[in-house]
């Protein structure tokens, strides 16, 4: 994705209580080889940018998943978008993350992506 190293950050683009992450996704993403605007679209579309999170540092709606801080969060929520739903949105993904409402999911989460 990078051709000549990770990005030192994502944008400034992160809100509280996300806000300073922007290296623990960079990082993560560059890691796993997913697009690095992916999980933090994503805690937009789950969270409001972690801000209701239904678990402990859970911003992307995981089921009971939580975990004690955002810098294991982070790359936690990265390696299982890697492993289970691609290295970017699409369809395919959107209908696997959220099935009972993937067209929202996916345009909402876009469109937070193509913000970033």
């Amino acid at each position: 994705m990078w051709p000549s190293g990770p990005p030192a950050s994502t944008p400034i683009w992160l809100a509280p209580p996300l806000a300073g992450q922007g290296t623990t996704f960079a990082s993560a993403a560059w890691d796993y080889g997913v697009d690095p605007r992916w999980s933090p679209a994503i805690s937009n579309t789950e969270s409001s940018k972690g801000a209701v999170c239904f678990r402990p540092y859970n911003a992307w709606g995981w089921g009971n998943a939580s975990w004690s801080s955002w810098e294991e969060a982070i790359p936690a929520h990265v390696a299982g978008l890697a492993r289970g739903y691609g290295y970017t949105i699409s369809w395919e993904a959107a209908k696997k993350y959220c099935p009972p409402n993937a067209a929202h999911w996916y345009s909402a989460t876009l469109a937070e992506m193509n913000s970033i």
